[in-house]
Formats: C-alpha cells, sequence, structure tokens
C-alpha cells in the first residue's frame, strides 16, 4: 500500500497570506505529478470550474467536471486531478487560521454544510451566481499583488466570506430565508465534534452529553434534518475513513481495527 501524501499550502503573489487564488492549470503546471496522485490537504478548497471536462475525485467519488459548477472540499478530504484533464477552473484555497479572525467566523466555518459533511459533498451549479463568483475570486487575485498592508488580510478575509455566504445560500435554496433551526445546528455540531473525535471512540451516548443533550434529542435532530440516525452517520463516516486508510496508508487490518477501536 502506498503512503498517503499531504499537499502543503503553497503561496503564490504572497508570501504572508494564508490565502491563495489560482486557476486550475496554474496549481497543475507546478506538481502535476503530486496533483494527479490521491493526497489530502491541511487546508479548505473551492474549484469553480469554468472550461473543459474530466472527472475529479474526491473521496472515493469521481466528480464530473460541469462548467459553471462550484465545488468545496475541506481540509483532510482526499482528492486528485485527472491526468487526462482538460478542464480549467478558478481556485481559492484558504487555512483554518486565516478565516477565523472571531468566535463568529470559527462557528460560522465549523457549522457549513460548505465543507462539515464529507459524505455529502458540496458540488452545485452556480447558476446566475456565476459571475459573483469569478469577479470576487479576481478581487482575491489582484489584492494578493498588492504591496501587504495593515487592511489586506480584512480585506481578503471579507472578499472570501462573501464567496462563502453567497454559496452556502445556493447549496441550501430552501433555507435562505430562514435562520437554522435548533436541530439542524445540535446536528451540525454533532458532526463537527465527530471530524474532531473520530479516533476516541465515542459512543453515541457520550457525544449526546458532550453536546449537553440526550441521546433521544440527538437522534430526533437527525430524525428531522438527515432522516438517518446519528448512529448510522457516524458508522459511514468511520468507515468513509477507514477506506482512506486501508487504501493508502502502510497499516495492516488489525492496526487500523485499533485505530478505529473496532
Amino acid at each position: 500500500m502506498k503512503k498517503l501524501k499531504q499537499y502543503p499550502f503553497l503561496h503564490t503573489f504572497n508570501p504572508i497570506q494564508k490565502i491563495n487564488a489560482t486557476t486550475i492549470v496554474e496549481r497543475l503546471s507546478r506538481k502535476p505529478h503530486q496533483l494527479f496522485q490521491p493526497h489530502l490537504t491541511d487546508f479548505y478548497m473551492i474549484y469553480l470550474f469554468t472550461d473543459g471536462t474530466g472527472i475529479h475525485s474526491v473521496d472515493f467519488n469521481d466528480v464530473e467536471v460541469i462548467p459553471g459548477n462550484i465545488l468545496f472540499m475541506s481540509k483532510g478530504q482526499v482528492h486528485h486531478f485527472d491526468p487526462l484533464e482538460t478542464y480549467d477552473g478558478k481556485t481559492i484555497v484558504f487555512t483554518e487560521d486565516f478565516f477565523c479572525r472571531s468566535e463568529a467566523h470559527r462557528s460560522f466555518l465549523n457549522r457549513t454544510a460548505l465543507f462539515n459533511d464529507p459524505l455529502r459533498l458540496a458540488y452545485f451549479d452556480s447558476g446566475v451566481h456565476y459571475n459573483v463568483f469569478t469577479t470576487l475570486y479576481q478581487f482575491i487575485v489582484d489584492e494578493l499583488k498588492n504591496v501587504p498592508d495593515e487592511n489586506q488580510t480584512e480585506i481578503l478575509h471579507n472578499y472570501l466570506f462573501n464567496v462563502l455566504l453567497t454559496a452556502e445560500r445556493l447549496y441550501n435554496p430552501t433555507e435562505k430565508n430562514r435562520l437554522p433551526s435548533r436541530n439542524q445546528l445540535l446536528v451540525y455540531d454533532f458532526k463537527r465534534l465527530v471530524n474532531k473525535n473520530l479516533f476516541n471512540h465515542y459512543t453515541i451516548e457520550q457525544y449526546a452529553a458532550l453536546l449537553n443533550v440526550t441521546t433521544r434529542s440527538l437522534q430526533g435532530a437527525f430524525a428531522e434534518s438527515e432522516n438517518k440516525t446519528p448512529k448510522g452517520w457516524l458508522t459511514e463516516r468511520l468507515v468513509l475513513e477507514i477506506k482512506r486508510t486501508l487504501t493508502y496508508e502502510t497499516m495492516s487490518v488489525s492496526e487500523v481495527a485499533l485505530l478505529y477501536g473496532l
């Protein structure tokens, strides 16, 4: 088995800011052989496809590239480009530290459906907002080329937050006119805790206790928002992580079983 490579954050125009904006063709020109192989990253990625066709693989799922569609990937997800690709697009990458400038920003990043459910990939048509995304992307590129000053980080952060807020509204169109319910927030927080504590072997009862709710409340929240049980979601999430480990890491089956408490 191969050892899974972790692709580090790379600067292009600006050596200071932990946000970058390039085209897919530009990214592939720098380290094509690494990017054609399955790898994970420790930052967040947004791909707005603009031209061509092909496949982009994310966590064992083949995403059909469609110009105008936008894709969101969280840190820790495994993905790779198609070596026969003919597609291009605009890419925004950023670190958690860059975005989380306040507790409100951290809360948004921890709860947004764009990044926090690896079992449900956020990939959808940008529609009439395509020009909004391309304009914000260009604003980020232009600002990264400016000489850094005391306002640059805030300016870049505002552009990025506008991208995320616009995308979240598009991704959940039926929810755009109302705030998330208490049950939806509980499900978001459960998924965040699971992603953070996969190796701790917590039970559903322990997760409920960490969230200061009863197990029945957690089950009710999932029944309303997900049409499945929290145990079912946790099992699927563990299966994904085990598949990643068995496929890409140099570990035996028994070592994997021990790691995940099986």
